[in-house]
């Protein structure tokens, strides 16, 4: 039968069950400020009853287990959304910085000086004669070169901090996955030792690791065992006896216990560029780098990764695109430019050192060379044409071709002199050895200038012809050596007579004719030189506009779906009181009723006595 210290026994377990309660109700208040901390709730259970002759009498109350509470699908989520929202976050900070440095407003930019620049080819029209003229637009040249040097020299700047900062942070996704693997050794030896207790903490700390990695890398963590457990709370749905963390659509980072690290490497790339590689248990590498697409490792690599050649698969990020469109705009300029200047009649033509075999078409030939037509026109002194010679360009004409065509022996005025005739006053060159095309006076003091006048072929452009421009793309364009070392020497003229002005015309009607632009891809754009740099600037701003507003909807859903989360798993310091007043009236009961056995054992004694 029952007996006084069975009660006293039951009030005891009262005493302590509430004692464990009050004792993790302060857990819980001293973890409020913890994000990551998940509420914890004492799993409360009648203790077996008595059972006696002829009912069961209850022996108190035991606390099985501590539970935290905490829903791993709305976790998932939260988790999720706090991916993509650092994703579009670290991509619109990269976007917004290259933005900046196209500040196209009135007055300031690179688009103001290109205008200045072709103001000054005006002026010099105007007043063709006036070496100070020579002097501001030699001025003005360099600084339309310097500024889109600068433009470029910064964008690479920013790739390369960029690229940088990739490293840094596949480096703390590494230390993240390898604390998480040790973290699941720490749960499994746990809870195989205490087998009816949890590794609250534990799951906890490993939660954070894992968001904090999500964020990084994004990635999903498979668990099995997943159940609810109502009893306590109908949010729960926790707790697992496997655990497996994938990336990039199938890689497995942390497998139970074992952490595969991520390989980062930029010793294939000429630029720096850094590639990640996944190890697997095999030791062998995989390039994963085109596959990891969230989280901000995700946005740096959308951003920072080079050319083709220089990186991976074909994979150009945003950054890159921006240099190598702002390449195409500074070529376009300069060969455009090139091609009119040659027209300005000198006693020869030389061109840049190429890369082209005597036998190799001149188009799809890597120069930016079309079918068509060009002249080269003979002056004399006093500017009179003398005659001219054509030559086609198809998709079949070699160097050798132009050679030939050059130096045919032709009747070019067609008035049956055998004399006079541009083969007899100049010869064309070009051979695998020098790999510079020349013409070049047969007899130089004869004093007879040429002039190259282009019909749609871009040859003089291409290949550097005495050039106005030097360079070939945004890195190294500059106005030509010997015009930076005496401005009086460049020419607004066609025939070299006084008062033509002709390449000064053709110079600033350049701004409104629409020209040749080719990407890096080796597509085509014909558009006026204004209207593609703005091409330039429209998709930097539009990627950037797009970027915030995608940061501001991805920002939005995790506000929301964190307001989920908080309110299952994050400490409430009101229901903490009231529960910590609650179970602290329990405490008190239980004492009470300690108190009152001890006095039925004194009076018990007493009559013995």
């Amino acid at each position: 039968m029952a007996s006084i210290f069975s009660s006293l026994n039951t009030a005891y377990t009262g005493l302590q069950t509430h004692q464990v309660m009050v004792s993790v109700t302060g857990n819980n208040i001293a973890n409020a400020s913890n994000e990551f901390y998940s509420r914890q709730r004492v799993d409360a259970t009648a203790k077996d009853p008595l059972k006696l002759s002829n009912y069961s009498l209850g022996q108190g109350v035991e606390a099985s287990t501590i539970v935290r509470i905490h829903d791993e699908y709305v976790y998932s989520r939260y988790k999720k959304a706090a991916t993509e929202e650092q994703q579009t976050a670290s991509q619109y900070s990269v976007l917004r910085e290259a933005s900046s440095y196209f500040p196209e407003m009135d007055g300031i930019g690179l688009y103001k000086t290109l205008q200045t620049y072709f103001d000054s080819w005006t002026s010099l029209a105007q007043k063709s004669g006036d070496p100070a003229q020579k002097l501001v637009l030699a001025q003005n040249t360099e600084t339309l070169a310097n500024t889109i040097q600068e433009t470029r020299a910064r964008l690479v700047q920013l790739q390369k901090t960029t690229n940088e900062e990739l490293k840094v942070t596949v480096d703390e996704v590494n230390s993240l996955a390898k604390q998480i693997a040790e973290i699941n050794k720490q749960i499994q030896t746990y809870e195989a030792e205490h087998s009816n207790k949890k590794a609250n903490d534990l799951r906890d700390k490993r939660d954070e690791l894992e968001f904090n990695l999500s964020k990084l890398i994004g990635g999903t963590a498979f668990k099995t065992g997943i159940s609810s457990y109502s009893k306590v709370d109908t949010e729960i749905a926790d707790f697992n006896e496997t655990y497996n963390l994938t990336i990039a659509g199938g890689y497995t980072l942390v497998d139970g216990v074992t952490f595969h690290p991520l390989v980062i490497d930029n010793s294939t790339s000429a630029e720096g560029i850094y590639t990640i590689s996944y190890q697997g248990q095999d030791f062998k590498s995989v390039d994963i780098t085109r596959d990891i697409t969230e989280g901000k490792v995700g946005a740096l690599l959308d951003t920072c990764l080079g050319n083709p050649g220089e990186s991976c698969m074909g994979k150009i990020g945003k950054i890159q695109q921006y240099i190598n469109d702002l390449d195409t705009f500074a070529q376009g300029l300069i060969e455009s430019t090139n091609n009119i200047y040659a027209e300005s009649s000198q006693l020869s033509l030389t061109s840049d050192k190429l890369t082209l075999l005597t036998s190799d078409s001149v188009v799809g030939s890597g120069y930016n060379i079309t079918s068509g037509s060009f002249d080269i026109v003979m002056y004399d002194n006093t500017g009179a044409e003398m005659g001219r010679k054509s030559v086609k360009v198809d998709a079949l004409t070699t160097m050798q071709d132009i050679v030939n065509q050059l130096n045919a022996n032709t009747d070019d005025n067609g008035d049956g002199n055998a004399i006079n005739d541009f083969d007899d006053k100049f010869y064309a060159t070009y051979n695998n050895e020098t790999k510079t095309f020349q013409i070049l006076p047969k007899n130089p003091s004869d004093g007879i200038y040429i002039s190259y006048q282009d019909n749609g072929t871009n040859f003089a452009g291409a290949l550097g012809i005495n050039r106005f421009f030097d360079g070939n793309n945004a890195q190294n364009i500059n106005l030509a050596m010997r015009y930076r070392d005496d401005p009086t020497l460049i020419r607004s003229y066609r025939e070299a007579v006084e008062g033509n002005i002709v390449v000064a015309n053709k110079m600033q009607q350049l701004q409104y004719n629409k020209v040749n632009f080719f990407d890096y891809n080796g597509n085509q754009y014909n558009e006026t030189i204004a209207d593609f740099f703005k091409l330039v600037t429209t998709k930097i701003a539009t990627d950037t506009a797009d970027a915030k507003t995608s940061n501001e909807i991805k920002s939005a859903v995790l506000t929301s779906v964190k307001k989920e989360y908080v309110s299952i798993s994050e400490v409430s310091t009101d229901e903490e009181l009231t529960n910590l007043i609650r179970f602290q009236g329990g405490y008190t009961a239980n004492a009470k009723v300690v108190a009152t056995l001890d006095k039925m054992l004194d009076t018990l004694l007493g009559i013995k006595q």
